[in-house]
């Protein structure tokens, strides 16, 4: 299939607007794209599609999704992970899925999910018998588990000590993982908070080095200060949330020299905040439990000054929407690049956050992430402008066209309403 798209402006990732643009496709390559007056076109009989001044854009990309969570309070994802079937779990996967590429995300990162059913539906989409965006299964490394604990976020390698942790990511790997994600902190959920140390230096260290060894990724789950920097020391390539980084300005500058990618996750805060607030105001229940309630609001104002601090030191913040977790149902992942626009990025900053800085992080910035003959042709098609407004890409129905590898997956053309 080899696609030809006019007559619209082009944001190509890289910083890039093109007015009066082209792209064609072929197969599932780009294979020319510019400005309609430089630009060779092909002449095989392709599909000729004039868009009206719309918005080309890379397909957007999102590093951290929970497709096994619904958005739901996390009691009721608790009691349905223990009660519920694999093949119905496998079920709401898909689903979560389907909803992510009509958001416009055609790349994410899933960070868990039961029995790791992660990496059979990325393979399940890769071999086209799901629709869905192009999957990075992620599988986590944790601490031995408690006596009667719960894990929500999935099935992750319990380790005590160095020997075991690198003895756990050898078999997440070997089961089809390609990031390792050991826990450095706590969390806003569970019996330890976020400045909690889980794994030592030592064990997520034995971790990454076999993932790195074994050509895999490697990410860190880490809240506070002192567990961001032990997984920078542990050689980790990436940081999830990260509200304090701010606190600590030699692990600031660690991270931007290393090039340490941080995915802060925003929306999943502030979010629940504003969920908070209105049960206060209205005088309900917020669904969140008293311990996570205390908490989120220590979180959010850290978070804010630790989004400033890494634009300003230039730590790579690629975009992860932490959607799947309470009150952030999947499909509406768009909102973390509002969160970035309301914390200070321009929208074209956060426009490559979703797009070449992500693709970067995952280091197949030379397959996708921007827009440039002999990549692939993940592209999405706007009707309204983001650079005016980054939160039109948050209605679905603005998002005229989806596609992936150069076959077209949403079309909503008829749908569409130009400004």
């Amino acid at each position: 299939m080899s696609l030809i798209l006019k007559n619209s402006n082009l944001i190509d990732g890289t910083g890039r607007v093109v007015p009066d643009a082209v792209v064609a496709t072929a197969g599932s390559k780009i294979v020319a794209a510019g400005p309609a007056a430089e630009v060779h076109l092909p002449e095989d009989g392709a599909e000729v599609i004039d868009l009206h001044g719309m918005t080309i854009m890379p397909g957007l990309i999102d590093l951290h999704v929970h497709l096994h969570g619904q958005g739901e309070a996390d009691e009721v994802t608790r009691m349905r992970l223990l009660t519920e079937t694999d093949a119905y779990q496998a079920v709401i996967l898909a689903e979560n899925a389907r909803r992510t590429i009509e958001a416009g995300f055609t790349t994410i990162r899933d960070m868990g999910a039961p029995k790791d059913i992660n990496i059979d539906l990325s393979r399940a989409v890769r071999d086209g018998i799901l629709k869905g965006p192009r999957i990075i299964p992620v599988c986590t490394i944790d601490m031995t588990k408690l006596p009667g604990a719960f894990d929500v976020h999935g099935t992750r390698g319990n380790v005590t000590g160095p020997v075991e942790a690198r003895r756990a990511a050898r078999e997440k790997i070997a089961a089809g993982a390609e990031v390792i994600h050991v826990k450095a902190t706590g969390a806003l959920y569970g019996k330890f908070g976020p400045h909690t140390l889980i794994l030592s230096v030592e064990e997520m260290q034995a971790a990454i080095e076999e993932a790195h060894k074994l050509g895999k990724l490697s990410t860190a789950h880490a809240c506070g200060a002192a567990g961001m920097k032990n997984a920078v020391i542990a050689g980790v390539q990436c940081i999830e949330h990260g509200q304090w980084l701010y606190a600590d300005d030699e692990l600031v500058q660690m991270m931007a020299e290393r090039r340490v990618g941080w995915v802060p996750t925003l929306m999943n805060n502030f979010v629940k905040l504003a969920k908070l607030r209105e049960a206060e105001a209205t005088g309900t229940k917020s669904g969140l439990a008293d311990y996570v309630e205390k908490r989120v609001v220590h979180m959010v104002e850290p978070h804010r000054r630790s989004f400033e601090r890494a634009m300003e030191a230039g730590v790579p913040a690629p975009i992860g929407s932490d959607c799947g977790a309470p009150f952030t149902p999947n499909g509406t992942n768009a909102l973390e690049l509002e969160m970035y626009v309301k914390y200070g990025a321009t929208p074209m900053q956060a426009i490559e956050a979703a797009t070449r800085v992500a693709a970067e992080t995952l280091q197949i910035d030379d397959q996708i992430g921007t827009i440039a003959p002999g990549k692939e042709a993940d592209l999405i098609v706007v009707s309204d402008d983001p650079l005016r407004d980054i939160r039109v890409l948050q209605n679905h129905e603005n998002i005229c066209l989806v596609i992936k590898g150069g076959k077209i997956l949403v079309d909503r053309r008829n749908s569409a309403h130009p400004s």
